[in-house]
């Protein structure tokens, strides 16, 4: 195994440098060209900063973006490869030199076992994994400073069986790990209890909250809640658990230590945090017939639940509070359900936050309900501009298209097209500046591409 990863290595040209602290922007080539990354053809005349091959096999896993680590110095992608996650760092000029920052085998895993969450810290300088134990009985937590060699070093660890594990940093020196523990059978038998032997442990189960600075330490906050996949708002005051198919979703205030019940038994997915209104959320979910699905705004402090959207994955706060959503303006629950083929003009909407005005702009080609509902949404704030995966309808199959929307001069530009093969995702750096597109599967291959939106 360890050659393996030696020869993944080799062919990305990975090196063991470390990178220094301080930004550097990448070389622009001196005149734009037409780039293709595994099945998207860049515009031409778009900046393309670089496009680099990710070594064969591996495969990006949907809705886990490429990473801007050190101030955009380096590019974290997650994915699979041989049957294991790993976790690539690309760096140096235009990204081309790499290293392993985490994995389940070999010299680049601090622990053996499986990768079940990802996170960076909110300056990018650390990277925290949640790994379950080769047996299935403990989760490690493992952090990795980014600026120093090594796999990372475990900060806290927790014994048991675990039908949900989800991590986030909640600022550089803490992190919120929501372990869900495995229920024991009604009628399990107990095996006899050796007054001898050493305890064994209780299992931890709920929110645990991890101090990662100077000596580690850990300790439960008690909520009377199961636990899910929790997206956290933006300075760490509620989160969102987004329910699974053990659990449902549940809305948590960390300065009052509650949770409670959301008004939804299914699953959600949360997709924005307001920065200015703190308990407002932009949220994924069904509709009443739960035959098709919108965007819709719910403030947890008021209680107060807007639909947005119809039909779409692809909606975000902007930097002014406003709400920028995909769709098309007179699309409807039933229309979605009733018609799911039928061609509609793609459009975005820019709602105020009292909804008393809403603009609308069209993209300039057609979707259909049934494939707005998989498009997806990049949110810059420091730009104010959104990148979107489109889909529209095309033989043999679907068209893919990612489109960028700038607030500022209200404008659109296509900047990539393909057939709609593969997995893609996307981020901003951190100022918005650059787009960064992880494109590809594991047959075909995967690139990952840095280009300039026009603007």
């Amino acid at each position: 195994m360890v050659r393996s990863f030696l020869m993944m290595l080799a062919a990305l040209a990975l090196t063991s440098a470390v990178s220094c602290s301080t930004a550097v922007e990448a070389p622009k080539p001196s005149v734009p060209f037409l780039a293709r990354s595994s099945s998207l053809a860049i515009t031409n005349g778009i900046k393309v900063l670089t496009v680099v091959s990710l070594p064969p096999g591996f495969a990006p896993i949907p809705e886990r973006p490429p990473i801007w680590l050190q101030n955009g110095q380096e590019l974290a992608v997650v994915g699979t490869q041989g049957g294991h996650t790993v976790v690539y760092g690309l760096f140096g000029g235009a990204w081309r030199s790499g290293r392993i920052l985490a994995a389940e085998v070999g010299p680049g895993a601090a622990e053996a076992g499986t990768i079940v969450d990802v996170a960076a810290s909110p300056e990018g300088l650390a990277i925290a994994t949640a790994v379950v134990a080769p047996d299935g009985k403990r989760v490690d937590v493992v952090v990795r400073d980014v600026i120093a060699t090594g796999p990372g070093n475990v900060v806290a660890s927790f014994d048991g069986q675990y039908d949900s594990v989800s991590l986030s940093w909640l600022n550089s020196a803490s992190i919120a790990l929501a372990l869900r523990k495995h229920p024991e059978p009604p009628n399990a038998e107990r095996a006899p209890v050796d007054p001898d032997a050493p305890p064994v442990p209780t299992p931890a189960d709920g929110l645990q909250l991890i101090v990662v600075s100077g000596a580690s330490s850990a300790a439960p906050l008690k909520l009377n809640c199961p636990m899910s996949p929790l997206s956290w708002s933006a300075h760490g005051v509620y989160a969102v658990g987004q329910g699974d198919s053990g659990a449902p979703p549940i809305l948590i205030d960390r300065r009052k230590s509650t949770c409670v019940k959301f008004h939804l038994n299914d699953p959600i997915h949360v997709l924005d945090w307001d920065d200015d209104d703190e308990g407002s959320f932009l949220y994924v979910g069904p509709d009443p017939t739960h035959r098709a699905i919108g965007v819709f705004k719910y403030n947890i402090v008021s209680g107060n639940e807007h639909l947005m959207a119809v039909s779409t994955r692809a909606a975000a706060f902007t930097g002014g509070g406003e709400i920028l959503a995909l769709g098309n303006r007179q699309l409807t629950f039933r229309m979605a359900v009733e018609r799911p083929e039928q061609p509609l003009l793609a459009q975005v909407a820019i709602s105020q936050p009292d909804q008393s005005q809403i603009n609308i702009k069209s993209l300039g080609f057609d979707s259909v309900p049934a494939m707005l509902a998989d498009s997806t949404m990049s949110y810059s704030k420091g730009a104010d501009e959104a990148a979107m995966q489109i889909f529209s309808p095309s033989a043999p199959i679907p068209w893919r298209k990612i489109v960028t929307y700038a607030l500022a001069t209200d404008s659109a530009f296509l900047v990539a097209a393909g057939p709609a093969r593969g997995i893609v995702t996307m981020s901003w750096s951190p100022k918005g500046r650059w787009l960064a597109i992880l494109d590809g599967d594991a047959t075909d291959g995967t690139t990952l591409t840095v280009l300039t939106p026009p603007r």
